[in-house]
């Protein structure tokens, strides 16, 4: 693998929430690191909602991840009552929601096409890049399917795979967040 030039398309949102729900932390210094010497990564690609979490996106560009944001769109979801006694069931929620899957997919299909990259390294659980992963194998364009949490994995993303595919949580040891102990 050494010379080449692979690309890492990552799932921000995705990897981020999972680490929330485990109890450890990711270390994202060492995961670029990971990627560059096992995968031979050159640019890492962070795709996430623009949040206004300005102390994670500075760090993943210390870390020299390349963030690509999607603006996220407000939406409601709408007050709903019982049909009998008109009591409400689920209130009014005002939420926002960034398209990063589809912007991702983009990226990975437009620059594979034009072929930047070699291969690449997707870095994700959901089951909504099924049909990127196979156009990757399609391509030979697939090194691996990086999944934040094996239990969490979708089935459909496991099975479609043929075998490229890790988990990061089995790199615990290697990958975890030390933080110095509080005097």
């Amino acid at each position: 693998m050494h010379g080449s030039n692979n690309f890492a398309f990552i799932d921000g949102a995705n990897l981020h929430i999972t680490y929330e729900y485990m109890d450890w932390k990711l270390d994202y210094q060492k995961l670029r690191c990971y990627l560059t010497k096992k995968y031979s990564v050159t640019v890492a690609y962070y795709f996430i909602g623009n949040t206004g979490e300005n102390d994670l996106y500075t760090h993943l560009d210390v870390c020299n991840y390349t963030v690509k944001f999607k603006s996220p769109s407000s939406f409601t979801e709408e007050e709903e009552g019982c049909p009998y006694c008109k009591k409400v069931i689920t209130p009014e929620i005002h939420t926002h929601k960034s398209d990063r899957d589809s912007f991702m997919t983009l990226r990975i299909i437009e620059e594979g096409s034009q072929s930047l990259y070699d291969k690449a390294v997707l870095i994700t659980s959901d089951g909504d890049f099924d049909e990127v992963v196979k156009w990757l194998l399609r391509k030979d364009k697939l090194q691996i399917v990086l999944a934040p949490c094996r239990d969490g994995c979708s089935r459909l993303l496991k099975d479609i795979t043929k075998g490229q595919i890790a988990f990061i949580d089995d790199l615990r040891e290697e990958l975890e967040l030390i933080e110095p102990a509080k005097i």
